[in-house]
């Protein structure tokens, strides 16, 4: 009999009968707690953990003590005991294997897996075996080879929040092996499907998508997008929740101008949250930019000279914040966060600092633009990169960074004197805020997709803060 999670995405992926052992493999063990726990804390089956420690958990936990308990079969009987009081239905986390295998030899911890299989194998259980991946190698690929089938979750490098997952055997023959991106909010587990994260199954056809984005794109320069009033919001992650508060109520051209390089992407999702009823799409005066993409004399001069002159040319003088009071702004706002909020939630707000000052750097950017009579459709030359990133951080900030290719399509931004990081001792890079500056302003006068990640930092001890921006791919124009 199929075993179904409640969950739509993983219950649509998976091909789970009731009675199987299944092993997790990923790069602590936390990743694996993480997932089952915001998998199964809203499911009607019935979930325990077998763990050696108390875990942070919603799931009950049945702690299995090594000292007392050293043997193979030791463990057996325990778990017998647990399933005994489950009347051998529901599911099984077996968070302890790595403690057992230090204590026992891998032919009786596989024996005893192995009795496992034959002794749930037309029960009501679903038991899942969580491994560090490659700790114990040999033992990880007989195990994979004997169970019904494993899953493999990695950490999505650079990105915040969000983690891999990949279903062997134990999932419909499409998706065997295939990636699916996902990510927490507020303990739901948000799954990557299109181009949204999300817990349900798409209701609206590919084919209806497309004639909408189609019309949005058409119609670029003549609509405004419009919340609808007391619609509940469906699950999103960070940046869709983001996205919805700043995009709607604002002309489509707007926001065509501010995300020159992500529009695909954003007309997509505006597509989908009007046909849900989300958003409305109204009518309004087309409004047609100058379409000359060529920069003015003056601003191609300035583009040659020093920074402090070019800003005095373009008519700009820097226009900064003092230190001292950003960073008791930011310090009394974590103190804030800190004592009201729980660690994800921390994290979400973090992320949505970056945004904000990536759309303060968008907002500035294509201001400038305006001021100085270019185009907001104007595509500066890659060439042109530091000194465009130059003039933006001593414009915003008085930083005076120095910007150079390190190869085709990767900038280093060393600033030696950065504010952000005063006085400040950390393991970590903690100079976050000044990626969404970099990404915003690049993103706007290029019409190019960037990542940025600071690579050193001064709080870390380090001589000076180094930012590595790198250049995604050449943006496809409307």
């Amino acid at each position: 009999m199929r075993f179904l999670f409640g969950h739509e995405i993983i219950d649509h992926i998976t091909d789970l009968n009731k009675g199987s052992v299944v092993s997790i493999l990923d790069e602590s063990r936390y990743e694996s707690i993480l997932f089952l726990n915001a998998l199964l804390s809203k499911s009607p089956v019935k979930a325990v953990i077998i763990t050696p420690n108390e875990l942070k958990t919603s799931l009950q936990q049945e702690i299995v003590e090594f000292e007392r308990i050293t043997t193979a079969t030791e463990v057996n009987l325990f778990v017998s005991k647990i399933r005994e009081s489950m009347n051998n239905e529901g599911v099984i986390i077996h968070n302890y294997l790595h403690y057992l295998l230090l204590k026992e030899e891998e032919s009786q911890v596989l024996k005893m897996i192995e009795f496992w299989i034959n002794k749930i194998g037309k029960s009501g259980m679903v038991e899942f075996i969580i491994l560090t991946k490659g700790t114990f190698p040999s033992f990880e690929k007989k195990l994979n080879s004997l169970l019904n089938g494993y899953v493999e979750i990695n950490i999505k490098p650079g990105m915040r929040n969000q983690y891999s997952l990949r279903i062997f055997r134990i999932c419909k023959p499409e998706y065997h092996g295939e990636e699916f991106v996902y990510t927490f909010d507020r303990n739901r587990l948000l799954v990557k499907w299109g181009d949204e994260f999300t817990e349900s199954l798409p209701k609206e056809s590919e084919e209806e998508i497309k004639k909408k984005i189609e019309f949005l794109k058409n119609n670029i320069f003549g609509i405004k997008i419009e919340r609808v009033v007391n619609k509940p919001l469906p699950s999103m992650n960070v940046f869709d929740k983001w996205l919805y508060a700043q995009a709607t109520d604002m002309p489509l051209s707007y926001i065509y101008f501010l995300y020159p390089e992500k529009i695909d992407e954003f007309l997509r999702k505006i597509a989908i949250w009007n046909i849900r009823g989300l958003v409305s799409i109204k009518t309004v005066t087309p409004t047609i930019p100058d379409k000359r993409l060529n920069l003015r004399l003056r601003n191609k001069i300035a583009m040659k000279i020093p920074t402090p002159i070019a800003l005095f040319f373009l008519k700009k003088r820097g226009n900064t914040v003092p230190f001292e009071v950003y960073n008791m702004i930011r310090k009394a706002s974590a103190f804030y966060i800190s004592t009201r909020s729980s660690e994800e939630e921390k994290e979400g707000l973090d992320e949505v600092e970056q945004y904000f000052q990536e759309y303060a750097a968008r907002e500035t950017a294509l201001k400038t633009l305006l001021e100085n009579k270019e185009s907001p459709l104007t595509r500066f030359d890659l060439k042109d990169l530091p000194k465009v990133l130059s003039l933006s951080l001593f414009y915003g900030y008085r930083l005076k960074p120095k910007v150079y290719e390190r190869e085709k399509g990767k900038w280093i931004i060393d600033i030696e004197k950065c504010f952000i990081c005063k006085n400040i001792r950390s393991d970590k890079p903690v100079c976050g805020l000044l990626v969404g500056t970099i990404l915003g302003g690049c993103a706007v006068t290029f019409k190019e997709k960037f990542t940025v990640r600071e690579i050193e930092c001064k709080a870390k001890g380090e001589q000076s803060c180094k930012f590595l921006l790198e250049l995604v791919e050449k943006s496809s124009q409307m």
